[in-house]
């Protein structure tokens, strides 16, 4: 009996978790009404180069009727974040808000518990404009796990990943982050030096989702130039040399990462901006550090010393990582099978002739030790070594 009690007890004590209920999209099934209403279709097409955007101040909003409770509401912004109220009716036919969004990320849910099956979404306190590039409804339950609920960049880091674009932290770096975000739990920071489309911005938002990253990254605002030269790269407007070094320096102080892995000091291909984003990671070591490096974008910020640098393709001192190892995390999938996945979410760049490969040219299996201030690597499997010991 005794026995039969403490099974009882257990079986109690897990049975909100054990029966939590997933919420099930219910886009279809829903009917959109707001004005411009002849563009509304570009929320729900999949599409991420389209978006409606709304009419500005009282007509900025959009109201969604289901069939079913609504239980969130799941927002992917084109270009300009917005913080939403989400409303629903009250007994006298009023709209009250009853979820709130911050504006912070392109991409934000809110789950909406009043089982309203009438709900609108406006810009906080209807001033603004929304710009929306998919909109997504479920219904009543814990939101599945495609759906982004980004947390604020990161204050302290384990290991900074910096790319100068969207998908050249997947193409180059290969299993760096599914491996160490999404398998060894580390505290991962992503970071680029170029925005680029904002299409595009949604589609590094899916990929580094997809590999276990839930801090959102941050974004430089480099226009993106093409030069195959270093020197030509800082000689373009918008790209000198001090604003790239200054801007890394910044990220390091920011997010205080242990490790940092970046690109290759020939930029893979030759690309400048690749070059730009190896020279300045090992130019802002010291920086970063230096008490006396200030500027007023870094007055508030407090001198940083990484541990490790590591620089893709680097010669001296290589170390090369294997990304074909199953990995609990994703079901026994490999990172390297991570980031092709990862890498498909970037559906722009399908058309080009790169792709993910730890081997040939680009292998991104490979890189070097670029600097150290905890020793030189020995076992050379794992960017960690030495490091907190």
């Amino acid at each position: 009996m005794r026995k039969l009690i403490w099974m009882l007890a257990a079986l109690l004590a897990l049975a909100p978790a054990a029966f939590a209920q997933t919420a099930q999209e219910m886009t279809d099934r829903c009917a959109f009404s707001s004005v411009g209403k002849k563009t509304l279709g570009r929320m729900t097409d999949g599409d991420y180069r389209t978006y409606w955007a709304s009419s500005s101040n009282g007509s900025a909003y959009v109201e969604i009727e289901a069939e079913d409770a609504i239980g969130g509401v799941y927002v992917q912004f084109y270009d300009d974040a917005a913080a939403l109220d989400v409303q629903t009716r009250d007994a006298s036919g009023a709209w009250q808000t009853v979820a709130q969004t911050d504006g912070a990320f392109l991409a934000a849910y809110a789950a909406v518990d009043a089982g309203a099956k009438t709900v609108r979404i406006r810009p906080k306190d209807g001033k603004g404009r929304l710009f929306i590039a998919e909109l997504r409804v479920l219904g009543e339950g814990d939101a599945p796990g495609w759906v982004q609920q980004w947390q604020a960049p990161l204050e302290k880091a384990d290991l900074l990943a910096l790319a100068a674009h969207p998908d050249d932290e997947i193409l180059f770096l290969g299993g760096t982050i599914p491996y160490y975000a999404g398998e060894m739990g580390k505290a991962v920071q992503v970071a680029y030096l170029v925005p680029t489309m904002p299409y595009r911005r949604l589609e590094l938002l899916d990929g580094l989702w997809l590999c276990g990253v839930k801090n959102y990254p941050m974004i430089g605002h480099f226009p993106d130039k093409y030069q195959l030269t270093l020197k030509g790269m800082y000689a373009q407007k918008g790209w000198s040399r001090e604003s790239v070094y200054r801007f890394v320096a910044e990220i390091y102080r920011a997010c205080r990462p242990d490790v940092v892995v970046t690109q290759d000091v020939n930029g893979e291909y030759g690309h400048g901006a690749h070059r730009a984003a190896a020279d300045a990671a090992q130019a802002a070591v010291a920086l970063a550090a230096d008490p006396n490096y200030q500027h007023e974008k870094l007055e508030q910020t407090e001198p940083w010393q990484i541990s490790k640098l590591y620089l893709h393709l680097y010669d001296q001192n290589p170390i090369r990582m294997d990304w074909r190892q199953p990995l609990e995390a994703f079901g026994g999938k490999t990172a390297f099978d991570i980031a092709e996945e990862a890498f498909a979410c970037h559906i722009s760049q399908q058309t080009t002739r790169y792709h993910v490969e730890d081997f040939g040219e680009y292998d991104n299996s490979k890189f070097g030790l670029a600097f150290t201030n905890v020793g030189p690597d020995e076992e050379k499997n794992d960017f960690f070594e030495h490091v907190g010991k």
